[in-house]
């Protein structure tokens, strides 16, 4: 299938407005030239840690601190910084979409819904001790640390404690399994 056009040929971005929950960044509405819902199981194959739900034919992807959320002709970003960054969010997701469509063929599509790892899932893990050892205030504040890449799972001294380490274990694996900190899955830019 070489010669086969690309599934999704461009975009407009038609709205940039502040972040509701960051104001230093803006949320991002983009209108895109075709329906790239065929697309969504490929990349829900490739790609870890996505919330993909095929009845409502949506994709949402964590990129670093953003949250990209991609419906059949439709784009809403989060947490992005200004239209340029939006911009290469969407050539980004563009080109992974128009690759993996190319090469459809060698993919086993996965229909079934994977679920973004949240902040409430790791604070569960955590020692809930607030002792300020990693250098955030409380232990809900270094599991949204944790999720965003500022800081590391080993930043977490407690989870090497006896009493702990059964989670600090499942975290790690929980964090691995959902890809929230696999970079070499292409989440971040």
């Amino acid at each position: 299938m070489p010669d086969e056009p690309p599934l999704w040929h461009g975009f407009q971005i038609t709205h940039v407005l502040d972040c509701i929950a960051d104001p230093e960044k803006n949320r991002v509405i983009a209108r895109l030239s075709d329906d790239i819902s065929p697309a969504f199981p490929y990349v829900n194959a490739v790609l870890r840690g996505v919330l993909y739900n095929p009845e409502a034919q949506t994709l949402t992807i964590r990129r670093g601190t953003r949250l990209l959320t991609f419906y059949a002709r439709l784009s809403i970003m989060a947490k992005v910084a200004g239209e340029e960054d939006a911009r290469a969010q969407m050539e980004w997701f563009r080109d992974l979409c128009n690759d993996l469509w190319r090469r459809r063929a060698e993919i086993t599509p996965r229909v079934e819904h994977q679920k973004l790892l949240g902040p409430l899932d790791v604070y569960g893990l955590l020692p809930r001790l607030n002792c300020r050892e990693c250098g955030e205030r409380t232990c809900m504040a270094f599991a949204f640390s944790l999720l965003l890449g500022l800081r590391e799972l080993e930043q977490c001294s407690r989870l090497r404690e006896e009493a702990y380490a059964e989670g600090g274990r499942r975290l790690a694996e929980l964090l691995a399994a959902t890809g929230a900190r696999s970079p070499s899955v292409g989440l971040e830019p």
